[in-house]
């Protein structure tokens, strides 16, 4: 299975699209802030995706191509250190991209032949490719095509041979060319690693494992046993009664043994006074208590006599108050305490445990990589697993890398067309992906800011997190506009019911902090496409609008709104609403746009619930009333609920008495109250007089 690794998979995510490198002046298509897109990163498409220039899946990643390179000039500007980190970026970078070009392109898609011979052999036989005018589109059919002519004697063996060996085999000419083009492509993958790993003298070296004592001696932090508190508790099934218990945040342990004496309702622990015991951290406590992982985070770094805020039993309906009598520090554990441990994780481990400078690979007796070598591409690729048979397929991955950098080197491949469109398209996502990471993960307040937040409330998104982990939740915190929340709690009611918005807060936080860093991101990409400069020298491409601004964006919605294209209404409006919570102006305007234009797509819940979430959020606004009595309408005309719609109907006159509205709204309460009978009659007295 390791020779059959095309390309080292796991630098994939760092790799594809593009900055400006060598091209031909000649095949420039385009530029981004002065960026060159050229025609070969097209062709690169091309060949990638298999399907025409003009097919809709390869037009939609040209006019990504042109936007992405905004977004990558753009976090140039903002980061000009991000240039210092695409010039250092790991040598083995480039020697997956000159195998990719050999392999992918040289070797399997053109079958060692050059471009030149196959275009001319393209356009000399033009007839055998179809109704294609894209040479690029065909190119692999070309080679087959020029392959079997070229080998033809070796084609006539091959055919002899299985025809002779007979069996279930397809003996039709076709299918046996086909297969002797699969074979040879089969020999490239599965050989020609070997190979060139043997021309160019490259060895693996073997993993030597570490003694018992060494690998205790370089981890010896590891064999700590669990920090802890000694504590005292009370158990009560109110949560509102055992707050009122405590009015402080520390007290005297008398006191507290008073308390629990009298009210908790753990008689094995009350009885003891509300004593729990020495407890450690991942480790549930006794007496029936469970996992109790916040009062860890709530105790941590505080002083003796800290009382806990309430805390919720796991899966359970009783709540618990801590009192920290005591810190249990961790102790080292000796080495013939965990020796069987170590034992058995040097031998079974799931990972090496070696030093960065450890050699892996030597190509004449030189090391070529390094442990440091796999750790970056554990870096870059965050999602992989870090074992053993991850680690050997890396390394297997960058030693045949090197063999077939060198090969394509010595075959020019490095002066390819495909080779400069992949370095662009490499540069363009390493860069790109950065700039992500850091809008996403960005911490905008000082750090006196975060921790006084962190040390009044926690993390609100992660309760069991600790500070460090908890610094950009925290951050994202302090941004959040409290109206995103807000709306979230109206346009979903049902789902926190009984509980009201304060006291559903953390849970609206937890769930609402990843689609507005979702949202961050996106307003970013957005802006940088808007104010990007373009030009454009071809008229075959058709570019992402740019949204030069607010009013322009929304005028564009109001175009689609009277073409009636109403699905892309909603997305648009739904985009701005996400991109800037903070404009409550413009919030509140593409609620209400929403509301109405999902009503006329017959979505007639979300309908609903964007119009409760309008008046509810700004009861004052003019248009309130209005969002008010076309819920009620909805939930009686649309959705049959009456019952509801007359609560809301109800609550619409006694909110606005004074409203236009009020004479429909009292036809709407009769009809419900009549069962009907209102609009029964007015449709027999309508049809009478036609």
């Amino acid at each position: 299975m390791k020779k059959k690794f095309l390309a080292l998979l796991a630098l994939g995510a760092l790799l594809f699209t593009g900055c400006n490198s060598i091209g031909d002046k000649d095949t420039i298509i385009g530029r981004v802030n002065g960026e060159s897109i050229y025609q070969e990163d097209i062709d690169l498409m091309v060949r990638l995706h298999g399907e025409s220039s003009k097919s809709e899946h390869v037009k939609s990643s040209i006019a990504s191509l042109f936007s992405r390179n905004a977004i990558y000039s753009d976090a140039l500007t903002r980061f000009p250190e991000l240039k210092d980190s695409l010039k250092n970026r790991s040598r083995t970078v480039d020697n997956y991209l000159l195998t990719f070009a050999f392999q992918r392109f040289y070797a399997m898609d053109r079958l060692m032949f050059s471009d030149s011979e196959l275009k001319a052999y393209f356009d000399a036989h033009r007839s055998l490719f179809g109704d294609t005018t894209e040479y690029m589109v065909v190119r692999d059919q070309v080679a087959e095509k020029l392959f079997l002519e070229r080998n033809a004697d070796s084609l006539a063996a091959f055919i002899k041979k299985k025809v002779a060996e007979g069996g279930n085999v397809d003996t039709s000419s076709e299918q046996l060319s086909a297969q002797f083009i699969r074979d040879f492509r089969e020999r490239l993958v599965n050989t020609m690693g070997d190979s060139l790993e043997k021309v160019y003298n490259l060895v693996l070296v073997p993993i030597v494992p570490p003694t018992p004592e060494e690998y205790y001696q370089k981890h010896k932090d590891w064999f700590m046993t669990e920090p802890g508190f000694e504590v005292y508790h009370v158990e009560m099934a109110d949560s509102v009664a055992l707050a009122a218990l405590f009015y402080t945040d520390s007290m005297d342990i008398e006191e507290f043994k008073k308390i629990a004496r009298d009210n908790s309702i753990n008689k094995e622990t009350a009885a003891n006074d509300g004593y729990v015991g020495k407890v450690l951290e991942k480790h549930v406590l006794p007496y029936g208590i469970g996992d109790m992982s916040p009062m860890f985070g709530q105790f941590k770094d505080k002083p003796i006599g800290t009382v806990s805020k309430p805390i919720r039993t796991f899966m359970g309906e009783t709540f618990h108050v801590f009192y920290l009598a005591a810190v249990v520090p961790s102790r080292q554990k000796t080495l013939e305490q965990v020796r069987v441990a170590i034992d058995n994780e040097i031998k079974n481990g799931i990972s090496y445990d070696l030093d960065s400078t450890y050699v892996l690979v030597t190509l004449n007796g030189e090391p070529v990589v390094r442990e440091s070598d796999v750790n970056d591409v554990y870096a870059a690729n965050i999602s992989i697993p870090k074992n053993r048979r991850t680690h050997d397929n890396i390394v297997n991955s960058l030693m045949q890398n090197i063999a077939f950098a060198h090969e394509a080197r010595k075959r020019k491949v490095d002066h390819s067309w495909e080779y400069r469109a992949l370095v662009r398209n490499s540069a363009l996502e390493f860069v790109c992906n950065l700039f992500e990471y850091r809008i996403r993960h960005a911490v905008d307040y000082p750090e006196d800011t975060l921790k006084a937040v962190f040390d009044k409330i926690g993390n609100p998104a992660h309760p069991n997190l600790g500070y460090d982990a908890s610094r950009e939740d925290i951050s994202i915190w302090l941004e959040m506009p409290r109206s995103l929340m807000k709306r979230t709690y109206y346009y979903r009611l049902e789902d926190f019911l009984p509980d009201d918005y304060e006291t559903s807060v953390n849970r609206l936080f937890s769930e609402t902090i990843v689609p507005y860093r979702n949202a961050k991101w996106e307003r970013v990409t957005t802006d940088a496409w808007s104010k990007a400069k373009v030009s454009l020298y071809v008229d075959s491409i058709n570019l992402l609008p740019q949204e030069r601004s607010l009013d322009s964006a929304v005028l564009a919605l109001d175009s689609l709104y009277h073409a009636q294209q109403l699905e892309k209404v909603i997305v648009g409006w739904e985009g701005l609403r996400n991109r800037y919570p903070e404009n409550d102006t413009l919030v509140k305007k593409a609620t209400y746009e929403i509301a109405h234009v999902k009503s006329e797509t017959n979505d007639f819940d979300r309908s609903q619930r964007e119009y409760r979430s309008y008046y509810m959020l700004w009861p004052d606004d003019p248009n309130a009333e209005k969002a008010m009595f076309s819920r009620g309408f909805i939930l009686t005309e649309n959705m049959h609920k009456d019952s509801l719609a007359l609560e809301v109907l109800e609550e619409f006159k006694t909110k606005y008495p004074k409203s236009e509205l009020t004479e429909s709204a009292d036809w709407l309460i009769e009809n419900i109250r009549s069962g009907g009978k209102l609009a029964d009659d007015l449709m027999k007295k309508i049809e009478a007089e036609e």
